[in-house]
């Protein structure tokens, strides 16, 4: 009886503390000022995309805000993800990973063009 309270509990508690971590998390990661373009809601789904391995496709809108910020500028918010030592879902093999894949759907599908790279 006592292990069915004890997994009630946990049943209850994990949702929240997978809710709410990831936004913490997300917050405490050195955005770069090439992002401020990219609005809190797509940027925290591209970090339950990318860091935590969630399946769901980014809206239209984040893509174009991710597009609009450009290669380089994804690449420097990964890289701050991964040096920060913030949990991860896999390995940093499986953040790059998503993180190509999620760049290459996006700018794929995208109507706006990314920024020229800096000479």
């Amino acid at each position: 009886m006592a292990m069915l309270k004890n997994l009630s509990a946990l049943t209850i508690l994990l949702p929240i503390t997978i809710a709410l971590l990831p936004r913490a998390t997300f917050a405490t990661v050195g955005i770069p000022d090439c992002a401020k373009g990219v609005t809190g809601d797509c940027g925290f789904g591209f970090f339950k995309i990318i860091v935590l391995g969630d399946t769901s496709a980014p809206t239209g809108e984040c893509c174009r805000q991710l597009v609009k910020a450009g290669k380089n500028c994804h690449n420097q918010f990964v890289e701050s993800i991964v040096s920060s030592r913030k949990p991860i879902r896999g390995t940093i093999t499986d953040v790059y990973r998503r993180s190509n894949e999620t760049w290459n759907n996006c700018s794929a599908t995208s109507s706006v063009s990314p920024p020229e790279p800096a000479h």
